[in-house]
């Protein structure tokens, strides 16, 4: 099942005293919107900041394929991150085995 309407316009208002956001409407089209901000504006209080946002809707399908390729890529990163520390280890022994081999030749020289 997908979304009938793709997203919503949103009127917002900000209060010029302590910044509080309000949401005025929400309006499938933008033309609504701008129909309503214009009726707003008609009598606006001293320093009223009004906006006008887009917000995306997304389907349940879209959503649950995100998070299945958000899952995917954490796994994919932690057994990157797990082949990388394996290495670390390895490399590190091999440098105490090279370390120790060089020892044993100065103190044998």
């Amino acid at each position: 099942m997908t979304c009938k309407i793709s997203g919503a316009w949103v009127v917002i208002r900000t209060c010029p005293f302590d910044g509080t956001e309000s949401t005025l409407g929400l309006f499938p089209e933008a033309k609504a919107a701008l129909l309503k901000l214009e009726d707003f504006m008609h009598s606006p209080e001293d320093n009223e900041e009004y906006k006008i946002e887009y917000h995306v809707f997304e389907s349940l399908e879209q959503i649950l394929e995100s998070h299945q390729r958000c899952k995917a890529n954490r796994a994919e990163w932690d057994e990157k991150n797990r082949i990388y520390k394996n290495y670390l280890e390895e490399k590190k022994d091999s440098d105490k085995e090279i370390d120790q081999l060089l020892e044993d030749l100065e103190t044998a020289v």
